[in-house]
């Protein structure tokens, strides 16, 4: 009983963001429907669903002459702060199956996505009142955070 009354309560705040989300697009519909495709390109980007023509300049012949175009080019680019670097702080524990001693300052290589990089990180546990003290090594079966500079 208690749980009917509550599941069929008042809207939560997810409820009312995506009411006003709703209504937003359709204001942008209602706005944007006597335009052509080029002028909402311009105010509202390119919509899901749109063609783009990428046009790419100094291609080598060789790819040209090899494509098969029963497989697609996969395209990737960065976002302007994706190129930031600086120090990143994260949580980690050692896999069970990873035989090795994870040393601090030896250096690893990260796989984070499409991106892997090198670097140097330093392993710490954090104590009860907030101090985080420097490991030599990572603690087996038990998380410690790791500080290096890396991508953002």
């Amino acid at each position: 009983m208690f749980d009917v009354e509550y599941d069929e309560g008042e809207n939560t705040y997810f409820d009312d963001l995506k009411g006003e989300m709703q209504k937003q697009a359709q204001l942008n519909r209602a706005e944007f429907e006597d335009q052509d495709d080029e002028a909402r390109v311009q105010y509202e980007g390119f919509r899901p669903g749109m063609f783009v023509r990428i046009e790419i300049e100094n291609v080598p012949c060789e790819f040209v002459q090899n494509i098969d175009p029963h497989y697609p080019i996969i395209l990737g680019g960065l976002g302007n702060s994706e190129g930031n670097v600086g120090y990143v702080q994260m949580r980690l524990k050692k896999h069970r199956w990873y035989k090795k001693i994870l040393k601090s300052r030896d250096p690893i290589i990260f796989s984070v996505g499409w991106r892997r990089f090198q670097t140097i990180p330093l392993y710490y546990i954090e104590d009860h009142n907030g101090r985080q003290r420097l490991l030599k090594y990572t603690p087996q079966h038990m998380h410690c955070g790791a500080a290096f500079w890396g991508k953002i």
